[in-house]
């Protein structure tokens, strides 16, 4: 157990490490204008990418279920999966003029490549999550470095050699790529028999997933539509630093998780611990980053960015409700059921961004700050009544 979380935790400190540093490093070889554009594309990569996640959930609870089948329910998986991503590409293709005009998007092969990048990612997430099943941790943790290692490294050549924005979001693709190949030669079993999974497992554990990712990017995806080219890559360079602080409070939320998950009748006492924790640690960054984010802002992404750093400290108060939503949504989970609220405010979140006229950078943080501490007033009490029920039971 203990190796296991060792290899974990090393492969999460360095692919954020990385993460940021694809971030700035691309930042200032695009420059505002095409590091903004850059971010809406890498937005609708990640939220549709984020409902991938379903698939090594479902792989990891199909195979300890079965064991004796596990190769005939992986192949299953792999077909749902690969048609899922194959529906969402040809959605993409269909719906291009629209998407490159909604989202006012100048470089329409880009979204081409975001729709390769999302049927690969969809048939190496159930994968990964086959590697999981396996509890073969170590793999899987190479697996994810390297993926970002090669993303890196591919991308400063691409954007070297001209391709620009194309060379950013290609070297995704062809880093989901490698790594598919790779994992499918690990995993092996291509052809064989197949066993079914009911569709209202797959249904269920779609339900049960939540969306974090669909929250946590949609400011970003929004960006072009709403300001100048060279605003939206100034904001976009503020709100990524605002997401490591999201990343990293999920990130401890997921040990406390399982806490909650253990001993549900103390489940008051894990979420005051969990909004008192982010509050403190989001305090302490926005503190942090009055007294030293300036020369820290500089180094990262260059002097052509230096005004977005005005953005940063109201960015980072902002986020706080939103951290705690995303808490009561994760924590919904261990009710198992049908989160309406979340779609409701999936769905409301984002009829704002394409309905209200903002007229500068501050009010569209102010939106997302008085959104979720709106909604996060409501799911919170959604939230302890659903669990006061549960107890009556």
């Amino acid at each position: 157990m203990l190796k296991h979380f060792s290899y974990l935790s090393l492969m999460f400190f360095y692919v954020n490490i990385l993460g940021y540093m694809f971030h700035f490093i691309v930042s200032r070889k695009l420059g505002p204008e095409l590091y903004g554009e850059f971010m809406v594309l890498y937005s609708l990569m990640l939220t549709v990418g984020f409902l991938s996640n379903i698939y090594p959930t479902l792989t990891i609870k199909a195979v300890l279920e079965n064991k004796e089948q596990k190769y005939e329910i992986l192949r299953f998986i792999r077909i749902i999966a690969g048609l899922t991503g194959l529906i969402f590409f040809i959605g993409l293709i269909i719906s291009l003029p629209f998407v490159q005009s909604f989202l006012k998007i100048t470089h329409e092969f880009a979204i081409i490549i975001v729709g390769l990048v999302w049927l690969v990612v969809f048939l190496s997430s159930v994968e990964k999550g086959f590697l999981q099943a396996q509890e073969k941790f170590k793999e899987y943790s190479f697996l994810n470095s390297f993926e970002l290692t090669f993303r890196l490294i591919i991308a400063v050549f691409l954007i070297e050699i001209g391709l620009n924005i194309y060379g950013a979001v290609g070297s995704s693709f062809f880093a989901e790529l490698l790594v598919l190949i790779i994992v499918l030669f690990i995993n092996k079993n291509l052809f064989g028999k197949i066993k079914k999974i009911p569709i209202k497992d797959i249904f269920k554990t779609s339900l049960l997933s939540v969306p974090v990712g669909l929250f946590v990017y949609t400011d970003d995806l929004f960006i072009k539509r709403v300001f100048d080219p060279t605003t939206a890559g100034l904001y976009a360079s503020a709100s990524i630093l605002g997401k490591a602080l999201i990343w990293f409070c999920m990130t401890l939320f997921s040990v406390i998780f399982v806490k909650l998950t253990e001993d549900k009748t103390n489940y008051r006492k894990y979420l005051l611990y969990s909004l008192g924790l982010f509050l403190a640690i989001n305090l302490i960054a926005f503190v942090g980053t009055l007294i030293l984010g300036k020369p820290i802002f500089l180094m990262l992404f260059g002097s052509k960015f230096l005004d977005a750093y005005q953005y940063l400290p109201f960015y980072i108060l902002a986020i706080i409700p939103l951290i705690f939503n995303l808490v009561i949504f994760t924590s919904n989970i261990t009710l198992e059921r049908f989160k309406a609220l979340v779609i409701v405010n999936l769905v409301l979140y984002y009829l704002g961004f394409i309905l209200i006229s903002f007229h500068d950078v501050y009010q569209y943080i102010l939106y997302i700050f008085l959104f979720h501490f709106i909604s996060f007033m409501i799911n919170l009490y959604f939230f302890l009544k659903k669990y006061q029920d549960t107890q009556k039971i």
